[in-house]
This record gives structure tokens, C-alpha cells and sequence, in this order.
């Protein structure tokens, strides 16, 4: 009898799947992900694989073109060897709070699919092994959602590390890494105002969550799994991954996306820094109405073979200075009050002081 292997499940999240600037090579783009992560789970001989939610981008309507390539591609790799665990994210529902009707929930019809739409806890096998894996859809209310699976947790968990997999917002997350947006997540419960950080997992060994684009750990056992190619210029210059999680050792490997094309946002002189074919470029600039102009787009677009190109205008670094100067001036009282408490001395007038300043930065505009 051989030995057995350590179980290890497949995970990715948030793939959107659609003309992406209506484009059907952005829907190819898409499904070239999609079997490129069935392709890796054969080649590693991995049977479960868990997608934490978001599949199609549109909530209400999905063009024939979409699903169909999305429906051939998982017909050709589902063959009732490998399990499939869609998780519901916002993008996939058709109410936006209820669970009950979502656009993967047809795709149940193929085998091994099983579509996650209530919190709770599905063991997942492979030959012998068995092991219980925590799911908490898209939720206004995670907190109370999270007591539901911890209901689950008790009947089918027992003993074993507990994971789980979700789609929410967490407080304190990165959202638009460009920007360095952070996200700002309360809820009401219990009459309260609660904050939703990554502490309401105390209870749970590893968390794995879609929703947020940007892959990040939020903590030593709490990470995002990020988008599994650059979707926007909201998500440019990140890499992009997939996660192979081993349930024996709690580890993962993360398989960097390396043929999708990506996203740049760069200036005039940084363009000769990068190989740009096959990708899309936004190119800031202080003029675009100068001459320069049609002839840097003629080369990108025929001489670099971009797949699209944006040119945005962007302000002058001394306009810039000039704002900030300004604003400094609108305070120019409050500026010399502060100054003049600082250096007066009692033989002389502070109001008198003030006045003098005042018209001495009139005259000086």
C-alpha cells in the first residue's frame, strides 16, 4: 500500500471574467487564467480547488460569449477528478444581500462543482484524507456570519487546523495600492458600531479572502489572495498569484501569474525601462497638447505594440508648489499670530504686530 500524499487544495480568487475595455482578447485574457489554473492543479496532481469568490465581473447581465467560454473550459477540465468550490462574492449575486440567486449557481450542474451560498464548513476530500474547510460568503455582517460557520466548525471540524476561506472587506486592508488607499470597514451590530479588522478571525488558524485585488497579509495568518491577473490600471505593476495550500503543514506556494498582460503607468522617460508589448499603457504627461505627442503614440502603438495606450495630463510639479504655497498664504493670520506669540516680547503691541505683517504679505501678492 503507498503512501499517502499531504492533501493540498488550490486557491484564487476574484477573476472577473468579461470584455474587460470591451475587448473579447480581455475576456481570452480572463479564460486563459481560468484553465491555467486547472492546468496546474493537474500538473500537480491537486483534486480540490477552492475559488473564494467574484468569477463573473456583471451582477446582472452576462453576454452569451462570456459564459459560454467560461462553461467550456470548466466541462473540459471537470471530469469528475477534481472538486470545485465556488464561493459567492458580490459580483456574483443578483440581489445584492441575499444569497439565492447568483450567476455561478447553474454552473452546479456540472461535476464537482459546488457553489458555497451559506456560511459554513464542507469537508474536503482526496482518496483517505479528510479535511474541513470554512466558508463565509460576500456578508453585510461578517461578525454574525462567522458564527454560523463556528456552528458548523463544531459538528464537522474536530480536531484539525481550522481554515477558512471568505469574500469581505476588512478594515485596515489596501485597496488601491497606486492611491495607498485604505479600506474603512464598521458595521452596526449589536447596536454598535464595530469596527471589522482582521482580529474577528482570532478564532481561525488560516484565513484566505478574495475581494480586495491587491494580495496582502494582514496579519501573520490572515492574507488576501489578490486578483489572479491585473484587471484595471488600479492594479498595475502588482504581481499577480495563485496559492497552493498544503493542509498537512499549514504552508502555502504562491505560482506567480507571469503571461497575462499587465498594467503600466508611466512617464515619458521611464518608457524605454520596460518591454511594453502586448500591454496596456497609460503615459503621463505635463502638455499632451505638445508635438511630441502623435509621434510617441505612433511608436507605441505601432513600434512597441501596445495593446492599448492612454495619455493622461498630469499637473507640473511647480503647480504643485504653487498650490501649497497658496494654501500656506490663505493661513498667512493665523501664520503670524502663532509667530508673533512665539517672538514677542511684552514691550511690544501683538496686535499692532500682526496688522504690520498682514500688510506687508498684501503688498507682496
Amino acid at each position: 500500500m503507498g503512501v499517502q500524499k499531504p492533501m493540498k487544495v488550490l486557491i484564487f480568487s476574484d477573476l472577473h471574467i468579461h470584455p474587460h475595455k470591451r475587448s473579447s482578447e480581455r475576456l481570452d485574457d480572463c479564460i486563459e487564467v481560468l484553465d491555467w489554473v486547472f492546468r496546474t492543479a493537474t500538473e500537480r496532481e491537486i483534486k480540490n480547488i477552492v475559488f473564494l469568490g467574484d468569477l463573473f465581473h456583471d451582477r446582472q447581465k452576462i453576454d452569451v460569449l462570456t459564459y459560454q467560454k467560461t462553461f467550456d473550459v470548466l466541462e473540459r477540465h471537470l471530469d469528475g477528478k477534481k472538486n470545485l468550490f465556488l464561493l459567492l462574492g458580490n459580483h456574483d449575486l443578483w440581489h445584492y444581500q441575499k444569497l439565492d440567486v447568483s450567476s455561478v449557481n447553474p454552473l452546479r450542474s456540472l461535476p464537482g462543482i459546488k457553489v458555497i451560498n451559506a456560511p459554513s464548513v464542507e469537508v474536503i476530500k482526496e482518496g483517505d484524507e479528510e479535511f474541513p474547510f470554512g466558508f463565509l460568503p460576500y456578508t453585510h455582517n461578517p461578525i454574525e456570519d462567522l458564527k454560523a460557520v463556528e456552528k458548523d466548525w463544531k459538528i464537522k471540524g474536530g480536531k484539525n487546523m481550522k481554515v477558512l476561506g471568505g469574500h469581505i472587506s476588512v478594515d485596515g486592508a489596501v485597496w488601491n495600492v497606486k492611491y495607498k488607499t485604505m479600506s474603512e470597514v464598521t458595521i452596526e451590530h449589536d447596536g454598535d458600531m464595530v469596527r471589522v479588522g482582521s482580529d474577528i478571525f482570532s478564532n481561525w488558524d488560516r484565513v484566505f479572502l478574495g475581494h480586495y485585488h491587491a494580495e496582502q497579509k494582514l496579519d501573520e495568518k490572515v492574507e488576501y489572495v489578490g486578483s489572479p491577473l491585473q484587471l484595471s490600471f488600479g492594479e498595475a505593476f502588482q504581481s499577480k498569484h495563485i496559492v497552493v495550500f498544503d493542509t498537512s503543514e499549514g504552508e502555502c506556494e504562491y505560482i506567480e501569474n507571469t503571461f497575462s498582460p499587465r498594467h503600466y503607468i508611466l512617464k515619458e522617460d521611464e518608457l524605454a525601462d520596460h518591454d511594453l508589448e502586448g500591454h496596456f499603457v497609460r503615459l503621463e504627461v505635463e502638455d499632451i497638447a505638445s508635438r511630441q505627442m502623435t509621434e510617441i503614440r505612433q511608436n507605441l502603438l505601432e513600434n512597441s505594440k501596445v495593446s492599448s495606450l492612454e495619455i493622461k495630463q498630469v499637473q507640473k510639479q511647480e503647480d504643485h508648489a504653487i498650490k501649497d504655497a497658496k494654501a500656506i498664504l490663505y493661513k498667512e493670520e493665523e501664520m503670524l499670530e502663532k509667530y508673533v506669540e512665539q517672538a514677542n516680547s511684552e514691550s511690544l503691541d501683538k496686535e499692532t504686530l500682526i496688522r504690520i505683517g498682514t500688510e506687508i504679505c498684501r503688498e507682496t501678492e
